[in-house]
């Protein structure tokens, strides 16, 4: 399980809700296919290109501003990872995609955060789609900071675009530096399936946490008098878990086109790494789903609650009611302005009549608990 994700202090956060996660498309109506337009929200004030070169014994790594130092530093026959982080100038990014032959459709695709996670092969290289999540819980109020991630295997190098700075491949970028695990000595099909391993982790981190929300809430609405003014909450905690369902699902059709992939570029000792994410992303999506339901049902229940108490108080009032009508009645009847009213000489008619609307009183409540009205 990842550590404890550390955020930059300067980076917008996205909340969860379905406004945050998708952007408005400023392209025009009928502009040409391939037309380099970056959809999405600035999130980093420039554009920046890391570049990790590495072999089993040794990491060279390069950050810079421009595409052709990167295309320079790479070495011609080690393994190499390219770190694109920020997507609005497409000028910069469109060149260091030219110059690896990457096809224009694609580098519209890279550009447009609202492309939906997708595995497609061009023979030369694959171009995957997915979206990485971060729980941000705590940080200003918000839930979920979601952004796009795009990724080109070609058969030496991957090239990956990432709208901001983000704690999700801070671990596998520790463990190529200090040499640990497989990385070094494997391609980088297995350093993309350790990247998308990555963002699968911090959905299940999400999801265990969404887990301790419903739990708590869940204990909350046992207690007594802890009904009151959970609504608001539950419907947070609804809109989360159909938000959390939706970004996790994906995931495992991700997972199945590589499996199913015929390209050279996946070697088969990643199988068996494609199959345990594999498993994990049914174990999360499986997790969400059941959040979902659980938030369901606590739903449910509270508004039985809610209905069942208010029916309660209706019965109360509605019992009320019906004791006071006869004695309204009476008091209507003696209450009439005519002269010739034989019981208003009576020299105890008003003592009579309060014992009449006792009588009536304790008569209709004793009826009304013997059938357990009240």
């Amino acid at each position: 399980m990842p550590s404890k994700p550390h955020h930059s202090h300067h980076k917008p956060k996205h909340r969860w809700s379905l406004r945050a996660s998708t952007h408005k498309d400023p392209r025009p109506p009928g502009l040409a296919p391939g037309a380099l337009v970056y959809v999405g929200e600035r999130r980093v004030p420039k554009v920046t290109f890391r570049v990790i070169d590495y072999t089993a014994e040794s990491v060279r790594e390069l950050e810079s501003e421009s595409a052709a130092d990167c295309v320079a530093f790479e070495g011609s026959d080690s393994p190499a990872w390219i770190m694109v982080t920020g997507l609005h100038d497409v000028e910069r990014i469109g060149e260091l995609l030219r110059a690896y032959g990457i096809h224009p459709l694609v580098q519209d695709d890279i550009l447009n955060t609202n492309q939906p996670p997708k595995v497609e092969d061009f023979g030369d290289y694959l171009f995957i789609t997915a979206k990485q999540l971060t729980d941000t819980t705590g940080d200003n109020g918000e839930l979920f900071d979601l952004q796009s991630f795009s990724a080109i295997l070609t058969g030496r190098v991957l090239i990956t675009f990432h709208e901001a700075p983000s704690p999700v491949f801070a671990p596998v970028l520790q463990r190529l530096r200090e040499g640990r695990g497989r990385l070094r000595s494997m391609g980088p099909d297995y350093l993309v399936w350790a990247l998308l391993d990555a963002i699968m982790d911090f959905y299940l981190a999400a999801l265990y946490r969404m887990e301790e929300r419903v739990v708590a809430l869940d204990e909350q609405l046992m207690q007594p008098g802890g009904n009151n003014q959970l609504l608001a909450e539950i419907h947070s905690l609804r809109t989360a878990t159909h938000f959390l369902y939706r970004t996790v699902r994906p995931m495992r059709e991700t997972v199945v086109a590589l499996q199913h992939s015929e390209s050279n570029l996946l070697s088969r000792s990643i199988s068996p790494f494609l199959r345990d994410l594999y498993d994990h992303s049914w174990h999360g999506i499986e997790t969400a789903d059941h959040l979902r339901e659980a938030v369901t049902a606590i739903r449910e229940y509270h508004t039985s609650v809610l209905s069942q108490r208010l029916n309660e108080v209706m019965k109360v009032l509605t019992a009320l009611s019906t004791v006071f009508l006869p004695l309204t009645f009476v008091a209507g009847v003696y209450g009439m302005n005519f002269e010739n009213i034989p019981e208003f000489h009576w020299k105890h008619g008003y003592l009579f009549v309060w014992g009449i609307f006792l009588l009536i009183t304790v008569a209709m409540v004793w009826y009304f608990r013997r059938k357990k009205w009240l």
